[in-house]
């Protein structure tokens, strides 16, 4: 169905479904709450991208804050 109707294009789906700018699909899933935003940073996705993503890219600051915990 990609294929066919929207020339293999995710952006083209989404712009068939009126997705584009001043109307963000990542948006309308952090409202419907099936995606949510990261607490450190403006990075959305679900739980578990969410879970990976402080991993990665908050690590440091994570283990800075649990050395002061510790003091």
């Amino acid at each position: 169905m990609l294929a066919v109707e929207y020339g293999s294009s995710v952006a083209q789906l989404l712009h068939g479904h009126g997705y584009g700018p001043g109307h963000s699909v990542s948006a309308r899933a952090v409202s419907e709450g099936v995606w949510r935003k990261c607490p450190a940073c403006d990075y959305v996705g679900a739980p578990a991208s969410i879970a990976h993503h402080t991993k990665k890219a908050h690590a440091a600051a994570i283990g800075e804050q649990t050395q002061g915990a510790g003091r």
